[in-house]
């Protein structure tokens, strides 16, 4: 398994795995049923096969899935962004076009 697929296995599991323990919460499944919907996990990876071909060469598959699901995923990326008092941006490896 390459690096690329590496990752995508990784995010993969993460974002179905995040789904399921959202939607069994009645009150968050309703806060992110846009991320946990078929729609929102598409585009979420989408995104995933396009930054699974930036990885940085110094960051390994498991790095960058954690550092794309802790910003692709609200409910991940807003308790940290409330307890720090800053707003996350999109990781550079991400943002490039």
């Amino acid at each position: 398994m390459n690096k690329a697929d590496h990752f995508l296995w990784i995010v993969q599991t993460m974002i179905l795995a995040n789904a399921v323990s959202l939607a069994v919460q009645p009150v968050r499944a309703k806060v992110f049923r846009d991320e946990i919907s078929a729609s929102g996990v598409f585009i979420a990876m989408d995104e995933a096969v396009r930054a699974s071909q930036r990885i940085p060469e110094g960051m390994t598959a498991a790095q960058a899935a954690n550092e794309f699901c802790t910003y692709i995923l609200r409910n991940l990326r807003e308790p940290k962004e409330r307890a720090s008092g800053i707003k996350a941006t999109v990781p550079s490896w991400l943002a490039i076009m």
